[in-house]
């Protein structure tokens, strides 16, 4: 899984709530909930609150609609996934450039399909908004004989070898007395996306993708993707090709 995903849950029903965000925490262990709520004031007052990634919604409730509340939050930046009985409201949900359109009795399929391309579209928005910030920003390796000091976005990727980290960049390789884990903690944004569980890529240097399920790197890399990685790494450019 890519950066720390957050979301709220909304939704009339509190055992649909608690059933979703099960649902989620066996699916997506790293995905975080910020809040849950079956009140649409309480849900209001939490989605001004917290800045979060995703918002799961439901669009029949008391007082006030899915609908409603997405109009009264205009400036919202979350990606929006529906989650609700009635098929009739597809098309009006859609106008509001929803992410995905989950149906009760939850599908796990569906659901997976709508997170993967919010999680795909959340990371094209950071990505986006980040790569000027992080141009010049470099980082320090730790070797056996010093720290060297890198671009980081001279780094093509990490590659973990046990308890240590080969780091290649465009003009060298460096073996990091630091594990993997420790890059995914500080490489794990904008940019750069954890692709297979010994590899962490950086998305500029990204050549092409090949259908047996590796991707070329600009120095000719072939790196291989998960399958548990590879729709979201998948959709994340083909939104780029759009």
């Amino acid at each position: 899984m890519p950066n720390k995903i957050s979301c709220i849950i909304t939704d009339d029903e509190p055992k649909m709530v608690e059933l979703l965000a099960d649902t989620l925490i066996e699916l997506y262990p790293e995905i975080i909930i910020k809040g849950k709520y079956s009140n649409w004031k309480e849900a209001l007052q939490g989605i001004r609150a917290n800045n979060i990634d995703i918002l799961f919604l439901d669009i029949s409730m008391p007082e006030k609609t899915g609908f409603d509340l997405l109009e009264l939050v205009p400036n919202l930046t979350a990606e929006v996934i529906f989650v609700t009985a009635h098929t009739e409201f597809a098309v009006e949900a859609f106008n509001f450039d929803v992410c995905g359109y989950v149906l009760k009795p939850i599908n796990d399929k569906a659901l997976v399909k709508a997170v993967d391309r919010a999680i795909a579209r959340t990371l094209l928005k950071r990505r986006a908004s980040g790569a000027g910030e992080n141009k010049d920003l470099k980082i320090g390796i730790p070797d056996d004989t010093g720290i060297r000091y890198v671009n980081i976005n001279d780094i093509i990727y990490c590659e973990s070898q046990n308890r240590y980290t080969r780091v290649v960049t465009t003009d060298a390789e460096i073996i990091s007395s630091y594990n993997l884990g420790r890059y995914q903690e500080t490489l794990i944004q904008d940019f750069f996306y954890q692709i297979h569980r010994s590899y962490i890529i950086n998305l500029n240097h990204v050549s092409r993708y090949d259908a047996t399920g590796f991707v070329i790197m600009s120095n000719g890399s072939n790196i291989p993707v998960s399958k548990n990685h590879r729709d979201v790494f998948l959709q994340m450019f083909h939104r780029v090709g759009r």
